[in-house]
């Protein structure tokens, strides 16, 4: 279903596929929301998390002599995760995907290409 709601194909153009051709697409898919869900908690979360954290360093600043260490959005992010992440963007290479793109065309399917 995932295929469906994300290309606008039916069950008989997935039937279509060969299971190579469904576990490289799956597998993409996969890639792309892992990548989408990062791209959210970075922006979103661990930017926030980083403001009132460093809100609140400021604030006890004031009743100290040391100055805090400034927190990033990065700091919250697992290292393991964040290199995932940047393994898949070096990863990607235009031609890897061009033979599947010509066989899904071929077989008149739609897709973000």
């Amino acid at each position: 279903m995932l295929l469906a709601r994300e290309f606008g194909w039916n069950i008989e153009d997935i039937k279509q596929l060969r299971p190579s051709e469904l576990e490289v697409i799956i597998k993409e898919l996969q890639k792309q929301k892992e990548i989408q869900e990062y791209a959210e908690f970075k922006g979103k979360w661990a930017f926030l998390a980083a403001i009132i954290t460093n809100g609140f360093a400021a604030i006890a600043s004031m009743f100290s002599k040391r100055r805090p260490k400034e927190v990033k959005p990065d700091d919250f992010i697992d290292k393991k995760y964040a290199a995932k992440i940047e393994r898949y963007f070096k990863e990607a290479q235009p031609d890897e995907w061009a033979s599947y793109i010509a066989e899904a065309k071929a077989k008149g399917l739609k897709g973000p290409w």
